[in-house]
């Protein structure tokens, strides 16, 4: 494995769960369902991962809980990345330690609950780290699989886009997104208000009438927020980068989609239904989270992995740090001094393509061997330096996407 080609061999030997699914990690996941627990969940996390084991905490943020945020939960909990799940409850808060436990053992993962208001934050702390070294313990039996690049899912994200982003960057995520499509996996992308200009051309892409038609609706909803609220996804930042509009931001932010046919749209908690591309909405409902702030990174990042992704790519050309506590974040940037200042953070340095040194195809196999070796168990520099920032946000999806739906 150590030569990875585009070919239908296995690039990697992964972990196969209760219900079929491949992982690529075999973590133990801390989750917090409140504020008032988070500090026991995040010692726990720093304890362990400072001694090179894989355990990684993200929660809850407000008392209240809705729909959508249980949902979200129960994906985490259920990810191929997930091996076993120890939830740090305080006891007054709506989401339920000891229903997210069971839901794990469900999924047959190793799993437990405490909480602080019964033990206190020190005694919760110490009784964590001896059941997380119990599951540590017991996931090491997980039975391997031969991962192949058609098990595979992934996400793509902008973050911090400069004037080389959509000419290396992005282009490069789309040229590998090409190859995962071809090879029978899946490809998500999302950022529409980060798409202006370009509904005519996402509409002409799609596979069918339904992917059409939903990709119209949900560029016509960001726009329309995006007018309603005074404010477009364009940045200082952005245009101390270079760009100039939101429109030139937009051609480049669409190069990470790549060439091949839109399947559809999917909306978070909802993973593809078949291979291929496909666009993620994680706008929510009622004009709520659209337009400038609608996909921040930390949070729009952690939504791919609700929707199965096993990684994802995140193109930055001002440069980022954001990790994620569930499945690797790939970071690519097309700036040469972007990558030198941020070289323990940024995995990729497509600069190479603006000054002429590679070519597109040979960027991409390297990427390509990049992921081999993280699906493999390689470490992303992310992942290296202990970035794992999450925001759960609160947001609400209606179970529909067209208006229509909602009758059937």
């Amino acid at each position: 494995m150590s030569e990875c080609k585009f070919t239908s061999e296995a690039i990697a030997n992964g972990y196969l769960r209760q219900d079929g699914q491949k992982g690529i990690r075999n973590k133990v996941l801390v989750i917090y369902t409140v504020n008032c627990a988070s500090q026991p969940a995040k010692r726990l996390a720093a304890h362990f991962r400072a001694a090179g084991e894989d355990v990684d905490a993200l929660g809850c943020e407000s008392s209240r809980a809705n729909r959508m945020l249980i949902r979200k939960l129960l994906c985490f909990i259920n990810h191929q990345n997930v091996g076993a799940v120890l939830t740090v409850g305080h006891g007054d808060e709506e989401t339920s330690a000891e229903k997210l436990a069971d839901f794990a053992k469900e999924c047959g993962k190793p799993a437990d609950c405490i909480f602080v208001q019964s033990l206190g934050s020190e005694k919760s702390y110490e009784k964590g780290k001896h059941i997380v070294s119990g599951m540590l313990a017991a996931i090491k039996d997980v039975p391997r699989t031969p991962i192949y690049l058609s098990d595979l899912s992934f996400g793509g994200e902008c973050g911090g886009s400069d004037f080389t982003s959509g000419l290396a960057a992005n282009p490069l995520v789309g040229s590998f997104f090409d190859r995962v499509v071809d090879s029978g996996g899946i490809a998500m992308f999302e950022e529409i208000s980060e798409a202006i200009g370009l509904k005519d051309y996402l509409v002409s892409r799609c596979a069918n009438e339904r992917a059409a038609k939903e990709m119209a609706y949900i560029y016509d909803k960001s726009f329309s927020n995006s007018v309603s609220g005074g404010q477009f996804s364009i940045s200082p930042g952005n245009m101390h980068g270079g760009l100039t509009s939101v429109e030139e931001k937009s051609m480049g932010a669409v190069a990470k989609s790549g060439s091949r046919p839109i399947q559809g749209v999917v909306r978070v908690t909802h993973k593809p239904p078949r291979p291929g591309l496909w666009y993620m909405d994680c706008m929510g409902d009622g004009g709520k989270g659209c337009g400038f702030g609608g996909s921040g990174d930390a949070s729009s990042t952690l939504m791919f992995l609700t929707c199965g992704a096993h990684m994802t790519f995140l193109t930055s050309g001002r440069g980022h740090i954001t990790g994620n506590p569930v499945g690797p974040i790939i970071k690519v940037t097309g700036n040469a001094r972007t990558y030198k200042n941020l070289e323990e953070d940024m995995d990729i340095n497509a600069s190479s393509l603006i000054n002429g040194q590679k070519t597109i195809e040979e960027m991409t196999q390297e990427t390509y061997e990049l992921v081999c070796r993280i699906a493999n168990g390689e470490r992303t520099k992310g992942e290296k330096t202990g970035h794992y920032e999450c925001i759960m946000g609160n947001m609400i999806q209606s179970p529909w996407l067209l208006p229509e739906d909602a009758a059937v």
